[in-house]
């Protein structure tokens, strides 16, 4: 553990000459300046890895750079003696201490994935480093992981290219772009583009250079390999949140011929319907519309368009799974509305599963829809929700619905899966079936929400959560035992709206209904206007963009010149 023992100046100053460091360090060490310069560079004949494991000859050449990168290289196109000059000498040294750094933690991470008896040294196994990692760097668990996964392949899988960052030869920049390329071929490659890489002058050549060599690396690198079919892939995100228009994108990726057949499918219905709701219009027809999803279609007396009858068709229906049988979802969204929003006495902004801000209106709008409300109490000075307490093992349907503001993502600290459907309801003190009054109660106080991968590691015993008794101000905070080595404290969720958030977009709100006034003033002063007078000054604008050449170069007249020629003599 040498990488962890170090003062934190002490990765600077072993690396600022040698380049060299202790612990994981010492692989890159072994890779010498001969290695380097021997390694097996492949050609366009002779590919780097076949199926057989068998190595191409190296050939003698290397990519060498047209000069050194020196500092008289380096002030090349900057005056010498110059400010310029010595900030741009220090823009380059502050360049090679960030990559020094970054090979350090590299380094470090490398050591902690290796040592970590949880692992195994298998990269399959690095989930549970990663959520102890989060806690050091204070980043979410799956970053932490990909940056372990990333540290394994440049300090033990690519060292001869490592060497140069850990001197600050290389760039960060450059470094980031190596693991990019590299991040799907499996070690054996990766390996053998390090040994390509270890016959070109990293410290001298430009990225453009760098990024081609790479390029090639990974193309000879997976010379013979056999490809494997392109897989379609299928998915459905949630994008493009507006918050200040209150929507949401949901975007739908799959194979050609199946997002062709629900578009289709969609267009067929949505004319469908059309003719349905010009038909019942037309014939006057009274009780409800088919589609008339905001309800005004009688009022505005012509079919939707074709766009919005394919939304309403796709969010309205039914979907059908059979054979599968369909179970009851508990899945429900949340919008906590303040009940002075609701009453229309303020507007400030309601939130979206205690996340995503949503403006009052729309709140109002879908608080009318719905039949039955629930009320939810929460603390005036920090917004967390007050407890509600079952006598069972599960929770009540309302206490369930408040663990959810309290946690809409899981409880692990770095973890950022959301608690919607894919989480479960733990208790911290487990519940005692046999003598409930004995066990952790079924409270918010002793419940949180965790993804199913978290709770899995939970009952193994690698995460160990403790709270103190509910008796100090604040919002409730969990101390973390991690794998019994790293710990860590996470604070729950609070409601965004109170107090000093309800404030800010109070704030922002009163600032839209102003700028949407100055609009509709100026639309209704337009409207005012003279049609003709309207389209005569459009008209000279659009002729005065089209031809700028007939604008009149004539100055309007002095009118002190003009007094100083007196009257005029008739």
């Amino acid at each position: 553990m040498g990488e962890f023992d170090e003062g934190s100046g002490a990765p600077l100053e072993s690396e600022s000459d040698a380049g060299t460091g202790t612990g994981a360090g010492s692989a890159v060490d072994a890779a010498t300046a001969d290695e380097a310069t021997q390694g097996s560079i492949a050609t366009a004949g002779t590919p780097a890895v076949t199926d057989g494991a068998t190595q191409s000859p190296a050939p003698r050449w290397r990519v060498r750079a047209r000069r050194p990168l020196d500092q008289e290289q380096l002030l090349a196109e900057v005056e010498p003696g110059t400010i310029e000059a010595s900030r741009v000498l220090a823009l380059h040294r502050t360049m090679q201490t960030r990559a020094r750094l970054y090979a350090h933690q590299l380094r470090q991470l490398a050591v902690f994935f290796r040592e970590d008896p949880e692992t195994g040294g298998i990269p399959e196994n690095a989930d549970m480093t990663g959520v102890k990692v989060a806690v050091g760097l204070r980043t979410s668990a799956a970053r932490a992981w990909s940056m372990v996964l990333d540290a394994r392949t440049s300090v033990d899988l690519m060292p001869a290219t490592f060497v140069h960052l850990a001197r600050g030869d290389m760039p960060e920049d450059f470094h980031r772009y190596l693991l990019r390329q590299v991040r799907r071929l499996d070690d054996a490659q990766k390996e053998a583009v390090d040994r390509h890489l270890a016959g070109v002058e990293i410290p001298a050549v430009s990225k453009a250079t760098f990024e081609a060599q790479v390029r090639l690396a990974v193309r000879l690198a997976t010379a013979g390999t056999v490809p494997e079919p392109p897989r379609a892939s299928r998915s459905v995100e949630l994008l493009d949140v507006d918050t200040k228009a209150g929507t949401a994108s949901l975007y739908v990726t799959g194979p050609i011929p199946e997002i062709q057949g629900l578009a289709h499918r969609l267009d067929v219905a949505a004319r469908t319907v059309q003719k349905a709701q010009r038909a019942a219009l037309r014939d006057g027809e009274e009780g409800p519309l088919p589609f008339d999803i905001d309800g005004d279609l009688a009022e505005r007396g012509r079919a939707l368009s074709l766009a919005t009858l394919r939304y309403a068709i796709l969010t309205h229906s039914v979907l059908d799974i059979d054979p599968v049988q369909e179970t009851r979802s508990p899945y429900k969204i949340l919008v906590t509305v303040p009940v002075t929003t609701l009453m229309g006495l303020e507007n400030t902004p309601a939130m979206l599963d205690g996340l995503t801000p949503i403006p009052a209106e729309l709140a109002r709008d879908l608080a009318a829809g719905e039949p039955t409300w629930l009320r939810i109490l929460t603390d005036p000075i920090i917004g967390a929700p007050c407890d509600a307490v079952a006598e069972t093992y599960h929770p009540t349907a309302q206490a369930r619905l408040q663990l959810r503001l309290r946690h809409p993502l899981c409880a692990v600290p770095g973890c950022e899966r959301p608690t919607r459907l894919a989480a479960e309801d733990d208790h911290i003190v487990a519940y005692d079936h046999d003598h409930p009054d004995e066990g952790g109660p079924t409270s918010l106080q002793n419940l949180h929400r965790l993804c199913w991968r978290h709770h899995q590691l939970k009952t193994a015993g690698l995460l160990d959560p403790t709270r103190e008794p509910d008796d100090a101000p604040g919002p409730v905070t969990t101390d973390w035992e991690i794998d019994g080595g790293v710990r860590a404290r996470t604070v729950e969720h609070t409601d965004l709206v109170t107090p000093v958030t309800a404030e800010a977009l109070e704030a922002a709100w009163r600032i839209h209904q102003r700028l949407h006034a100055e609009a509709e003033r100026h639309v209704a002063a337009e409207k005012s206007r003279p049609r003709r007078e309207r389209v005569d000054e459009q008209r000279r604008e659009a002729m005065a963009i089209a031809h700028p050449h007939l604008r009149s170069r004539l100055r309007p007249p002095d009118p002190d010149a003009i007094a100083a020629l007196g009257d005029p003599p008739f």
